[in-house]
């Protein structure tokens, strides 16, 4: 069966549509289509490079230049003759299932959070929830977690026969740890033996960077020796000198660090690394940054949030939080003063990792999905 992904594959979106072209059986042909300015690293199976299409699709709204990218991915189905396409994202998912639809294609769409969620206004949020609507067409939804396939089915409308989901899945990183692959004591920044905390995400209203800022200050007025490393700040920051002054603001230009984009390979060595991964996202599909510290066996604080919900037990392998400064602080403040509930949080991620995330436990789940939507 030949599957064509199509989207703005970056980050998170990125690193699922990797790992699930690179593990899938050989029943399997892949064909990816992303945007013009997205990841250039090749997409890679077997050993070999998956055919890849770069189009004029990009994050902003741009009637004609998302026109043309629809043509182009027209163009390219025709050629590739997919037996479905599978589309991320919302401009992914716009371009892709109309695409798809003017060609007779079978269609299914992750959305990887929907682009209502992202709206500031109740304005913008109708506008969002118009747009994934009249987009479903005659789609199917293959969620990235179990919270947001119910919201596709009473928010978006789609009927719960045509909605799936799959759980975001990583392979097991450990070993590449134990084997020397991937070494903590590597790490370049921070400095050996120093506490620090880590969190991965742009500084945009999804990740509400400013919150996040302000539980770091309250938790460096009790331990001023802990340090922060947001990693990943990049491509799409909007929100990124309102976070500088901030930070600014309350004197933490040496404490708290904002990191580029680097490597997968250094990131996890900053996460390894870490008494603690935290998220203060205001909405999340299903965060791969956080199904990865776990695999790395890290507590996790994260916001009480469709898609956090899907992978933090509160209590259990961290804690789920109201977004209120003085809860976070609490709570953080417990895990880095009490080693003892942090290891067992730790042990307990791992755990959780290995039975319901380990993506090659997960892999033929989603092939059969692939294979009931084809069937059908």
């Amino acid at each position: 069966m030949k599957i064509l992904h199509i989207g703005n594959l970056k980050s998170g979106i990125d690193t699922y549509v990797r790992n699930t072209v690179a593990l899938a059986s050989d029943k399997f042909e892949f064909v990816i289509v992303n945007g013009a300015d997205d990841n250039s690293k090749p997409y890679m199976r077997h050993g070999k490079q998956v055919k890849t299409y770069s189009i004029d699709m990009y994050r902003a709204l741009n009637p004609v230049k998302d026109m043309k990218a629809v043509m182009q991915a027209i163009k390219i189905i025709k050629k590739e003759k997919p037996d479905l396409v599978h589309c991320h994202s919302a401009k992914g998912g716009v371009i892709g299932r109309f695409a798809a639809f003017f060609t007779g294609t079978k269609v299914v769409y992750t959305a990887h959070a929907f682009s209502f969620l992202s709206a500031e206004s109740a304005k913008k949020k109708q506008v969002f929830l118009l747009l994934e609507k009249i987009a479903k067409l005659n789609s199917y939804l293959l969620a990235c977690s179990g919270s947001e396939r119910e919201l596709g089915i009473k928010v978006v409308g789609f009927k719960e026969k045509k909605a799936f989901a799959w759980n975001n899945a990583v392979p097991d990183i450990l070993p590449q740890i134990s084997s020397g692959k991937i070494e903590a004591s590597d790490l370049p920044f921070p400095k050996v033996g120093e506490r620090y905390i880590t969190s991965i995400g742009r500084p945009s209203y999804q990740k509400n960077p400013l919150f996040m800022v302000e539980v770091d200050h309250g938790i460096h007025l009790k331990h001023p020796d802990i340090k922060f490393y947001l990693l990943g700040v990049g491509f799409y920051s909007p929100m990124l000198e309102d976070m500088k002054k901030l930070i600014h603001q309350y004197d933490m230009d040496d404490t708290f660090y904002l990191l580029p984009w680097l490597s997968h390979e250094e990131t996890l060595k900053y996460v390894k690394g870490s008494l603690l991964y935290f998220m203060t996202s205001l909405y999340e599909g299903l965060p791969i940054s956080v199904i990865e510290a776990m695999s790395l066996g890290k507590a996790i604080v994260a916001s009480d949030v469709l898609g956090n919900k899907d992978c933090v037990k509160d209590g259990y392998n961290g804690y789920l939080l109201p977004l209120k400064e003085e809860v976070f602080v609490e709570k953080m403040n417990d895990l880095i003063e009490n080693d003892e509930k942090r290891k067992e949080m730790e042990k307990n991620s791992r755990s959780y990792f290995e039975t319901d995330f380990f993506i090659d436990n997960r892999i033929k789940a989603l092939e059969d999905i692939y294979t009931e939507i084809y069937n059908r």
